[in-house]
């Protein structure tokens, strides 16, 4: 056997023995992990809830472990078994997945989670909190989001249900109740939508009348021979404004904003079918004018009356 041989042979019994050491330094190091695990024990109610935004559980207790999955703001996990310093604990998350997790990221009882829905029709989840960073992916109208943190400038972490996805939208594209869809906004009637429009509860307009004659006068001042401003007709509707005695009223005609006054026996609380006669006041006679005396012309005897003579 020559020497090249023993020499080969010599290699692979040396790298044996290293991958063998080896061996018994990773399964000494499990050990002495889990010689400091109280299986099941009690630290309190065994359901506690994840605080941070978003959190890892790992294969072993040490943030240098590998990550098995990620638990968020607010969601449930079962404390399977601790460390003797109760440092980190074994839980299994409402996934199914189970891990450990340090015990300082874990709260007792139920953390609120924001729920809120996209209102606008496509909104953009970018990976940081700006504007001119490349969006990941589209969120549509009515997808359901959990607010995880926020930013200033009006920028939310969130939680998109549907795939899990973490991002960065607007504050001001989301609400707290999910948006109708468009199908069923066209879809609602007309009488629907006056009903949400109207208020509540709206103060009391002015008194409205109808004028009840053929055509009506309205006049700059409470006086029959006052300046006409506008001549209205059968059925028009009028506002009143004041009144000037028993019989006077001042009323406005909404669809041109002219005022004047008028009578009230003009005047009806609902419109009519036929308009009614007006009382017009009679005129009074005009005067005649006496005759004079007759101009006298130069060289004319004056004539005199007989009367008198």
């Amino acid at each position: 056997m020559g020497p090249g041989m023993n020499a080969f042979k010599s290699a692979r019994r040396s790298i044996f023995l290293l991958f063998f050491l080896l061996m018994l330094s990773s399964c000494a190091l499990t050990s002495n992990l889990t010689s400091n695990l109280v299986p099941n024990k009690q630290v309190g109610p065994k359901v506690f809830y994840t605080v941070p935004p978003v959190t890892y559980i790992r294969e072993l207790p040490g943030y240098a472990s590998k990550n098995v999955g990620p638990v968020y703001h607010g969601e449930q996990v079962t404390i399977l078994s601790i460390m003797e310093d109760e440092d980190w604990c074994r839980v299994q998350a409402s996934s199914g997945q189970q891990g450990w997790i340090q015990r300082a990221l874990l709260s007792p009882v139920p953390l609120r989670v924001e729920t809120y829905y996209v209102q606008e029709p496509e909104v953009p989840l970018r990976p940081e909190p700006k504007q001119e960073v490349i969006s990941r992916q589209l969120l549509h109208q009515g997808d359901e989001v959990i607010k995880l943190a926020e930013k200033e400038q009006g920028w939310w972490q969130v939680l998109v249900e549907r795939d899990k996805s973490l991002g960065w939208v607007p504050a001001a594209s989301l609400g707290a109740e999910r948006p109708m869809p468009m199908a069923a906004r066209a879809a609602a009637k007309p009488s629907d939508k006056k009903e949400a429009e109207a208020p509540s509860s709206s103060p009391p307009g002015p008194p409205q009348f109808f004028v009840a004659v053929n055509s009506l006068e309205l006049h700059l001042l409470p006086l029959v021979s006052s300046k006409v401003v506008k001549v209205l007709q059968f059925n028009d509707k009028v506002e009143e404004i004041s009144r000037s005695g028993p019989a006077w009223r001042k009323v406005r005609f909404p669809e041109t904003g002219v005022q004047g006054w008028t009578q009230e026996s003009y005047l009806a609380k609902s419109p009519g079918t036929a308009p009614k006669a007006a009382v017009h006041r009679k005129k009074a006679p005009a005067r005649t004018k006496r005759p004079g005396p007759k101009k006298k012309t130069p060289g004319q005897a004056e004539e005199l009356d007989p009367e008198v003579m």
